[in-house]
């Protein structure tokens, strides 16, 4: 169970204790963001799209807004690459205690998204509780591993009382069907181009996210305006997703594109972690 009275200020000295540096140069760029974090509402004038050298596209989403800035100058940019063989070793935990809630089907810019309007529950990370808010996919994966991509990649976003973001994020090769995406896929099909479908009362516990080692760094939003200052920590293990489903969950985007990944970012000398959870077993 969650302890909502141990203080993210735990989580903060254990950071500055492995790389100060870091974490001060970011905590202070975080801010309040709109309750589907992670697809931000577009306003006319400043929509984005993947498409490689387009002026829309992710190499000049920094000269799309003042406001959006940091995705061109950010020194702590995500998604990178994780290279195995240069992640550090480090004790930390994770511990999570989603439980249903009602939530909603979000038809969002380039990508849809679950949002819960209730209390989800949420993580637990080296004593800061992050309440669940929504989870999207980004197809393909946005971040690599050792340079490999895969097919697709769920993330999980959370929130803490002092604003901090965290995020699960989880990768996906096609193979056998989601269940959770086969759960929503009527859903989704009625979703159409209306903004928004109620879903009624769903749990993240529905998700096939655990992985029993796990990468964690710090990095942004990879959407604009790629907002610092987010905890990531990333499942080695690998879940499957139908081509179907693929098809689906691009079927859907605002516009016709092949993906919705913004390309790697540099590290620029942040370090990533690698640890194991004891209880984890994959399921």
């Amino acid at each position: 169970m969650l302890n909502a009275n141990l203080s993210s200020h735990v989580f903060v000295c254990l950071i500055i204790i492995s790389s100060g540096k870091y974490l001060n140069a970011v905590v202070n760029k975080t801010s309040n963001r709109p309750p589907l974090i992670g697809v931000q509402p577009i306003t006319k004038g400043e929509q984005f799209t993947y498409i490689k050298g387009a002026p829309s596209g992710p190499e000049n989403w920094g000269r799309i807004s003042p406001n959006w800035k940091t995705c061109a100058d950010g020194k702590f940019q995500s998604p990178v690459n994780i290279n195995v063989k240069l992640a550090r070793p480090k004790l930390a935990d994770l511990k999570r205690a989603y439980v249903a809630a009602p939530a909603r089907l979000i038809n969002g810019h380039n990508n849809i998204g679950v949002e819960w309007v209730g209390d989800a529950g949420g993580i637990e990370v080296n004593g800061s509780v992050y309440k669940l808010r929504q989870c999207h996919w980004h197809i393909p994966s946005e971040h690599t591993v050792d340079g490999k991509q895969f097919d697709a990649e769920l993330h999980l976003v959370h929130k803490n009382d002092k604003g901090l973001k965290a995020v699960i994020s989880t990768f996906q090769t096609i193979g056998q069907p989601d269940s959770f995406i086969g759960n929503l896929t009527k859903h989704i099909k009625m979703l159409g181009t209306k903004e928004e479908i109620d879903l009624g009362i769903i749990s993240a516990n529905n998700i096939r996210h655990r992985s029993k080692r796990n990468f964690r760094y710090i990095g942004s939003f990879t959407t604009p305006p790629c907002e610092e200052g987010v905890i990531w920590t990333i499942g080695e293990k690998v879940r499957s997703v139908s081509h179907d489903q693929i098809q689906l969950l691009k079927g859907l985007h605002t516009h016709e594109i092949e993906g919705n990944a913004r390309p790697v970012q540099r590290l620029v000398g942040r370090p990533i972690w690698k640890f194991d959870l004891p209880d984890e077993n994959d399921q």
